[in-house]
């Protein structure tokens, strides 16, 4: 079951997409020299997203979401706020699951800091 992303009073001050992994296989031979080939897998997107100024309903809509997933467990379904994407992926939080740091300035205010992978 998927669940949804939550809507926030913010919206993310940086999604920074990357590959999730090399989708090539290399070995190397016995005289020295490697060969590659592509693996038969899509090349899926890792998201790493950062929130600032977050409220406390903010960082517990968040912390819903993820005890809801399970972690890593459930996926996600997520609309990147890029305005040169839009597109909404299924995603999955990685192992560390969310990050969430007071603010030093205001106690009541939370940055959260996660990755999204590509399901």
């Amino acid at each position: 079951m998927s669940v949804a992303f939550p809507t926030l009073s913010v919206g993310p001050i940086t999604v920074d997409p990357s590959r999730a992994f090399d989708p090539s296989l290399s070995s190397k031979k016995e005289d020295g020299k490697e060969i590659s080939r592509r693996k038969y897998t899509g090349n899926k997107q890792k998201f790493d997203l950062v929130y600032d100024n977050l409220t406390t309903t903010d960082r517990n809509l968040l912390r819903t979401m993820e005890d809801d997933a399970g972690v890593r467990a459930d996926t996600i379904t997520w609309t990147n706020e890029d305005p040169n994407d839009g597109t909404t992926y299924t995603v999955r939080l990685t192992t560390e699951g969310i990050i969430f740091k007071n603010k030093v300035s205001d106690y009541s205010l939370y940055t959260a800091t996660f990755t999204f992978v590509e399901d």
